[in-house]
């Protein structure tokens, strides 16, 4: 079973985009999909978020990213985009593994907590990565460089 286009017709979903996981990261990108007009289904595991979600109109199914069966009903196979946003490493490698088998040409990009595991999503079929520790170091070095008082001129005292 796949999951209908959203005008209702039936017909199944092609050249939408499928976001895993709808915390800060899903939204942000089904954010900028919907500023581009960009049709996008939502895999998300929390029960709760998919019922408050379905009831406003969001295209969002029930699911565990990792399953082929999950990824299919969210038309993966004919899906132009896969965002994998969800906070676990291990998830997100396994649902790119998956998702690169069903759809062989899907440009993906995923999250990750630790480089090791990016490099990982990228050679098994990840086209971008965000490193969650990258950013996090790159914040620090970007308040540092703009905020000389967070250092102080001379030693601190012990």
């Amino acid at each position: 079973m796949s999951i209908s286009s959203p005008d209702g017709d039936g017909s199944p979903l092609h050249g939408h985009a499928v976001i895993a996981g709808f915390g800060v990261p899903g939204r942000a990108i089904a954010d900028a999909l919907a500023s581009q007009q960009i049709p996008f289904v939502v895999i998300e595991l929390n029960p709760a978020t998919v019922d408050r979600c379905s009831h406003i109109g969001l295209h969002i199914i029930a699911g565990d990213v990792r399953d082929e069966q999950t990824l299919r009903q969210a038309g993966i196979e004919h899906a132009r985009f896969f965002a994998v946003t969800v906070p676990d490493d291990p998830t997100a490698l396994a649902a790119v593994r998956a998702a690169r088998r069903l759809n062989a040409s899907i440009p993906i990009m995923a999250r990750f907590h630790f480089i090791s595991n990016g490099m990982e999503a990228h050679r098994i079929g990840a086209n971008e990565v965000v490193i969650e520790e990258k950013v996090v170091a790159q914040e620090f070095l970007r308040l540092i460089n703009s905020n000389p008082s967070l250092l102080p001129s001379e030693p601190v005292p012990s």
